[in-house]
């Protein structure tokens, strides 16, 4: 199996997933498809059309007589008429609604091997929520010792077969943790997590996202995820926004036998829409008939064109999903869609008390604009980040001030002020306080919001007190200034200031969190036409960094990243990769996650950095596609993408 991550935001991702040389972009979902072709709701030549992957049940095939006969003579594929990725679960359903099923665990993945399944799952035990704990363990260290006997059969007997190992633990989320932690040790090829599916019918989706979060922690990050039972497209984004990558949804069909129309907001009764004029969708059934054509069709027929429209309004949620993480919008499509029930809001909320975790895999920089959409806007990864890296900066002097909301940014182009090395802090309602000389960096210009309440403005507050008493600390009373003291310092500066190289310089520890320009003397060009910062010269006229037009990070040329190897101790912003990858990736080839030996654990995605050997020799410069982390455990895909080699 080869997993790797092609575009990223939030923990969202947009991977590449190849099984048995059969390759699909996830996220995506998994049609639930019948093994019998009389009782599909949607003939599987429809299901083609739009899907790469689908899921199947291995115990309906293994306990049908004529079924079984076929998948062992012919294969599962043939079975199912459909010749690309093809998943079984193991009868953990039926387990879960008649509590029990006449086989045995390590029969039932000898079965999907002999059937040629390309994804398996373990017979793991589904514990339904709200059980005592006593049960909630009990089935999960019966769940733990089947996934064990799984993995041990599949090792000995050579299977070629790829398993799912479940997460379980019901709604105890230590028991999901403790699953996660063992699972993990177990070397599994795909995660899902279990038993969600009564939550999610019974709207109970803050509990979903903790389960989520929690098991999602623990797991590895090189492994797809995948969400069991989740087919509503109301649910999808948040889900993929915590790292879901797999969804299987047997929902087109059911809601479709109860006349249920799916939309990616909620659920629909075609009763009651059968005197609306025309449907709110533009698949192919919902053009070609009117609502009230539609409900009057026989049963079967309307079950039918119904199922396809759920099917296709479901892969229309997930295509957009997807287009959302390579534009950089994800944060901007969830907290549009969770809008759509209380219920989903109050699980979307719960996450500011994960963001430390969330933060990690979100991206420093993206194409589109931070969108403030409500109060919940105030936690999100990238409002956290600004105020860790405010500490980044060496401050000399600071005056904190407020401007008004009708002043244009980047307010460093459209306020005057006398030039000196005083560093101003804006007071911000969405960022707490932004410091005049870096106010071009993103997303500190790059947002967009309307004109808050008063309560939302006051939310920084606290906040902004903190970061007051961590500059006494830092820097002493005396340092910040008030507006006589300001007025009074300014009064005596010289005008040929340079202020600048001081503002590329802050720009720099923002960024890096290093004095990268300490004893370094620069020249700084502006352009013509627009009088913005360009490019960064050394005293000798020699590029050191290009200011990117679109978010203003400084990107460095080679010498530019010669400098930062010099003045950033090891092992900070540095990829470091093996002797085999060595001598292409200084001529400039870029770094695969496979050749990598370490990383600082604290990048982020997309940010600049610097490879070098295991002695800690330059080698390259580029933007890292995984996190620090990612690049220890993924073993395929792209993780830096080299801008130049220093042998070039």
């Amino acid at each position: 199996m080869r997993f790797e991550i092609k575009y990223r935001d939030g923990m969202g991702r947009v991977c590449l997933l190849e099984i048995n040389n059969k390759k699909i972009e996830t996220p995506t979902i998994m049609p639930v498809v019948h093994p019998n072709p009389k009782k599909q709701s949607v003939p599987i030549d429809f299901i083609k059309k739009l899907a790469d992957i689908v899921i199947t049940n291995s115990y309906i095939i293994y306990k049908n007589k004529f079924l079984r006969e076929i998948a062992e003579k012919l294969g599962v594929h043939k079975l199912l008429n459909f010749d690309k990725i093809v998943v079984t679960d193991s009868g953990s359903y039926q387990l879960s609604v008649y509590g029990k099923i006449d086989v045995e665990p390590n029969e039932i993945i000898e079965f999907q091997e002999r059937i040629g399944v390309d994804v398996g799952t373990i017979l793991d035990i589904p514990t339904p929520p709200d059980v005592d704990k006593e049960k909630a363990e009990r089935d999960l260290e019966e769940t733990l010792r089947r996934a064990k006997e799984a993995i041990k059969l599949r090792e000995e007997r050579g299977y070629r077969l790829l398993l799912n190992g479940t997460i379980q633990g019901s709604t105890y989320l230590d028991l999901r943790k403790k699953s996660a932690i063992e699972m993990s040790k177990l070397n599994f090829d795909i995660y899902p997590i279990g038993a969600v599916v009564p939550l999610m019918e019974s709207y109970r989706f803050r509990e979903v996202v903790e389960i989520i979060i929690n098991s999602k922690m623990y797991l590895p990050n090189n492994k797809p995820i995948h969400l069991f039972g989740c087919g509503h497209p109301m649910f999808f984004s948040l889900a993929v926004l915590l790292g879901c990558d797999l969804f299987d949804s047997a929902a087109y069909s059911l809601y479709a036998k109860d006349g249920r129309y799916l939309t990616e907001t909620g659920t629909l009764h075609l009763e009651e829409m059968k005197d609306l004029k025309e449907f709110p969708c533009s698949c192919p059934v919902c053009l070609e008939y009117k609502p009230n054509e539609l409900y009057n069709l026989d049963e079967k027929e309307r079950e039918r064109l119904l199922a396809e429209h759920n099917l296709y309004v479901t892969f229309e949620e997930i295509n957009k999903i997807k287009e959302a993480i390579k534009e950089g919008s994800l944060w901007e499509f969830v907290e549009k869609r969770v809008r759509a029930h209380p219920k989903l809001l109050e699980a979307y909320r719960i996450l500011k008390n994960y963001m430390e975790y969330i933060e990690k895999f979100d991206p420093v920089t993206k194409k589109s604009a931070f969108f403030y959409t409500g109060i919940e806007s105030l936690y999100r990864p990238e409002v956290l980040r600004h105020k860790k890296r405010l500490k980044r900066i060496k401050y000399n002097k600071v005056y904190i001030t407020n401007i008004s909301s009708k002043v244009e940014r980047p307010y460093s182009e459209h306020i005057n002020i006398v030039k000196t090395d005083v560093d101003i802090l804006i007071k911000h309602p969405i960022f707490g306080l932004i410091p005049y000389y870096i106010d071009t960096i993103y997303p500190l210009s790059q947002h967009e919001a309307p004109e808050l309440y008063d309560f939302e403005k006051n939310i920084n507050d606290r906040f902004i007190e903190e970061f007051i008493n961590w500059l006494r600390k830092k820097i002493g009373e005396e340092n910040i200034l008030d507006i006589r003291s300001y007025n009074y310092y300014t009064s005596l500066f010289s005008e040929d200031f340079d202020s600048n190289a001081y503002r590329i310089r802050k720009m720099l520890q923002y960024q890096y969190g290093y004095d990268i320009l300490e004893g370094v003397n620069v020249r700084v060009i502006r352009s013509k036409n627009t009088g913005r910062l360009r490019k960064v010269l050394n005293e000798n006229g020699d590029l050191l960094f290009s200011i990117r037009s679109h978010d203003n990070f400084l990107i460095p040329s080679k010498l530019g990243a010669k400098l930062l190897w010099e003045k950033i101790p090891f092992p900070k912003y540095r990829v470091v990769v093996n002797k085999e990858a060595e001598p292409f990736v200084k001529k400039g080839r870029n770094v695969f996650a496979k050749f990598i030996v370490d990383a600082d654990e604290e990048l982020r995605p997309y940010e600049e950095v610097i490879v070098v050997n295991e002695n800690d020799e330059l080698l390259a410069y580029g933007t890292n596609i995984l996190n620090g982390v990612e690049m220890r455990e993924f073993n395929n895909g792209l993780a830096v993408k080299v801008r130049g080699g220093i042998y070039e």
